[in-house]
């Protein structure tokens, strides 16, 4: 079944957002369907959609957690969902 999550971090910018994914590299995290971040005075908002819970935690703790630690950066509260469906389409990003 397909996963979410999604964080509000407070006080951290696209700027602390650029720097983990920075660390993180370029390789594609398994399992990942789609990310979308953004930013507003509530702080950084991502949202994550995976195959799989177990992709999802896969990545968090082999990647996303030394990534925000080597980017000196600490993470929001996440919370999460399993999902009925998933459509994804290609946008701009503007």
């Amino acid at each position: 079944m397909s996963y979410a999550s999604f964080t509000v971090a407070e006080g951290l910018t696209m700027a602390d957002y650029q720097a983990v994914t920075d660390q993180i590299g370029p390789q594609s995290a398994e399992g990942l369907l789609t990310e979308a971040a953004g930013w507003n005075d509530d702080g950084l908002h991502v949202f994550t959609v995976w195959d799989s819970k177990a992709d999802h935690d896969r990545f968090v703790a082999d990647r996303l957690v030394p990534a925000f630690r080597a980017a000196g950066v600490r993470p929001g509260p996440m919370t999460f969902t399993d999902l009925a469906d998933v459509v994804c389409r290609q946008v701009d990003a503007r």
